[in-house]
Protein backbone atom coordinates (compact mmCIF):
# COMPACT_ATOMS: atom_id res chain seq x y z
CA UNK A 1 0.00 0.00 0.00
CA UNK A 2 1.32 3.39 -0.83
CA UNK A 3 1.02 6.60 1.25
CA UNK A 4 -1.60 8.92 0.41
CA UNK A 5 -1.56 12.46 1.03
CA UNK A 6 -4.82 13.63 3.42
CA UNK A 7 -6.44 16.26 0.75
CA UNK A 8 -7.32 18.11 4.22
CA UNK A 9 -4.10 18.82 5.34
CA UNK A 10 -3.31 22.46 5.64
CA UNK A 11 -0.65 23.71 3.34
CA UNK A 12 -1.07 21.74 1.06
CA UNK A 13 -3.07 23.18 -1.95
CA UNK A 14 -3.64 27.09 -1.62
CA UNK A 15 -7.70 26.75 -0.87
CA UNK A 16 -6.19 24.39 2.57
CA UNK A 17 -3.93 26.70 3.64
CA UNK A 18 -4.10 27.93 7.17
CA UNK A 19 -3.69 31.42 6.62
CA UNK A 20 -6.92 31.83 4.24
CA UNK A 21 -4.66 33.79 1.44
CA UNK A 22 -3.40 31.18 -0.42
CA UNK A 23 0.08 30.93 0.62
CA UNK A 24 1.26 27.98 1.61
CA UNK A 25 4.33 29.41 2.60
CA UNK A 26 6.33 29.40 5.79
CA UNK A 27 5.68 32.93 7.69
CA UNK A 28 9.28 33.60 9.02
CA UNK A 29 8.72 36.43 10.63
CA UNK A 30 6.29 34.34 13.34
CA UNK A 31 8.49 31.72 13.79
CA UNK A 32 11.65 34.15 14.68
CA UNK A 33 9.19 36.41 16.65
CA UNK A 34 8.47 32.88 18.90
CA UNK A 35 11.76 31.87 18.37
CA UNK A 36 12.28 35.07 20.75
CA UNK A 37 9.55 34.85 23.09
CA UNK A 38 11.40 31.19 23.87
CA UNK A 39 14.61 33.07 24.19
CA UNK A 40 13.10 35.41 26.67
CA UNK A 41 11.66 32.80 28.69
CA UNK A 42 14.96 30.70 28.30
CA UNK A 43 16.81 33.63 30.13
CA UNK A 44 14.86 33.56 32.93
CA UNK A 45 15.45 29.81 33.34
CA UNK A 46 19.62 30.53 33.15
CA UNK A 47 20.30 34.24 34.52
CA UNK A 48 21.24 34.08 38.96
CA UNK A 49 19.07 36.64 40.54
CA UNK A 50 20.55 38.39 43.31
CA UNK A 51 21.20 36.50 46.74
CA UNK A 52 18.07 36.82 49.13
CA UNK A 53 18.80 38.21 52.87
CA UNK A 54 19.13 35.57 55.11
CA UNK A 55 19.77 38.10 58.23
CA UNK A 56 18.07 41.45 58.81
CA UNK A 57 19.42 44.38 61.68
CA UNK A 58 17.32 45.21 63.77
CA UNK A 59 17.38 47.86 66.94
CA UNK A 60 18.05 45.52 70.29
CA UNK A 61 14.68 45.28 72.41
CA UNK A 62 12.16 45.28 69.36
CA UNK A 63 10.64 42.69 67.28
CA UNK A 64 12.71 41.63 64.36
CA UNK A 65 11.06 42.47 60.85
CA UNK A 66 10.40 39.35 58.55
CA UNK A 67 12.92 38.28 55.90
CA UNK A 68 12.23 40.08 52.53
CA UNK A 69 11.94 36.51 50.95
CA UNK A 70 13.32 35.69 48.01
CA UNK A 71 13.87 38.08 45.30
CA UNK A 72 11.87 38.40 42.03
CA UNK A 73 12.38 35.83 39.37
CA UNK A 74 14.07 33.59 41.66
CA UNK A 75 13.82 29.81 40.49
CA UNK A 76 16.77 29.74 38.03
CA UNK A 77 19.32 27.21 37.71
CA UNK A 78 21.87 28.78 39.07
CA UNK A 79 19.64 29.64 41.77
CA UNK A 80 19.06 26.09 42.65
CA UNK A 81 22.58 25.14 42.07
CA UNK A 82 23.18 27.83 44.77
CA UNK A 83 20.78 27.28 46.88
CA UNK A 84 19.78 23.92 47.13
CA UNK A 85 23.31 22.03 47.02
CA UNK A 86 22.82 20.85 50.56
CA UNK A 87 25.00 18.43 52.17
CA UNK A 88 26.29 16.79 55.74
CA UNK A 89 28.32 20.50 56.12
CA UNK A 90 24.89 22.21 56.42
CA UNK A 91 22.74 19.83 57.79
CA UNK A 92 24.78 17.85 60.13
CA UNK A 93 25.99 14.27 60.85
CA UNK A 94 23.66 12.81 63.49
CA UNK A 95 21.62 9.92 61.82
CA UNK A 96 18.63 11.19 60.72
CA UNK A 97 20.43 14.07 59.38
CA UNK A 98 22.33 11.66 57.42
CA UNK A 99 19.87 10.06 55.67
CA UNK A 100 18.13 13.49 54.99
CA UNK A 101 21.26 14.13 53.66
CA UNK A 102 21.65 11.29 51.11
CA UNK A 103 17.91 11.71 49.99
CA UNK A 104 18.40 15.68 49.11
CA UNK A 105 21.75 14.84 47.06
CA UNK A 106 19.77 12.51 45.37
CA UNK A 107 16.88 15.32 44.59
CA UNK A 108 19.26 17.82 43.50
CA UNK A 109 20.83 14.75 41.44
CA UNK A 110 18.04 14.59 39.95
CA UNK A 111 16.42 17.65 39.36
CA UNK A 112 19.91 20.26 38.85
CA UNK A 113 22.38 17.01 38.38
CA UNK A 114 25.47 15.82 39.25
CA UNK A 115 27.64 19.58 40.51
CA UNK A 116 29.75 20.83 37.80
CA UNK A 117 28.34 18.31 35.28
CA UNK A 118 24.77 18.88 34.25
CA UNK A 119 22.43 16.60 33.50
CA UNK A 120 19.51 17.09 35.63
CA UNK A 121 15.91 17.24 34.55
CA UNK A 122 16.24 21.30 34.90
CA UNK A 123 19.45 21.21 32.75
CA UNK A 124 17.68 19.33 30.14
CA UNK A 125 14.75 21.76 29.81
CA UNK A 126 17.11 24.22 28.99
CA UNK A 127 19.18 22.08 26.55
CA UNK A 128 15.96 21.54 24.98
CA UNK A 129 14.66 24.39 25.24
CA UNK A 130 18.00 26.32 23.26
CA UNK A 131 17.55 23.29 20.62
CA UNK A 132 14.22 24.82 19.95
CA UNK A 133 15.11 28.13 19.57
CA UNK A 134 17.99 27.25 17.37
CA UNK A 135 15.56 24.73 15.29
CA UNK A 136 13.10 27.80 14.49
CA UNK A 137 15.72 30.17 13.72
CA UNK A 138 17.64 27.73 11.69
CA UNK A 139 14.13 26.65 9.96
CA UNK A 140 12.96 30.27 9.27
CA UNK A 141 17.14 31.26 8.12
CA UNK A 142 16.67 27.80 5.61
CA UNK A 143 12.98 28.85 4.36
CA UNK A 144 14.08 32.35 3.46
CA UNK A 145 17.22 31.18 1.41
CA UNK A 146 15.54 28.83 -0.55
CA UNK A 147 12.81 31.74 -1.35
CA UNK A 148 15.66 34.24 -2.29
CA UNK A 149 17.23 31.28 -4.28
CA UNK A 150 14.25 30.74 -6.00
CA UNK A 151 13.35 34.49 -6.78
CA UNK A 152 16.91 34.89 -8.36
CA UNK A 153 16.33 31.90 -10.09
CA UNK A 154 13.54 32.93 -11.52
CA UNK A 155 14.90 36.49 -12.65
CA UNK A 156 17.54 34.79 -14.31
CA UNK A 157 15.01 32.58 -16.24
CA UNK A 158 12.91 35.43 -17.72
CA UNK A 159 15.10 38.52 -18.04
Amino acid sequence: MALELDPDWPGLTAENDASGKGDPGLRTPEIKRIAGEVQKILATLTTATAVPATQVAYAKGSTPPPLPGPPAGAGSLPDLQRECALSEIQLGEWPVAQSFSMSTVTAYAQLIGEPGHGGGIYSSLIERCQGVIDGLVETAKSYDGAETANQEDATRRYV
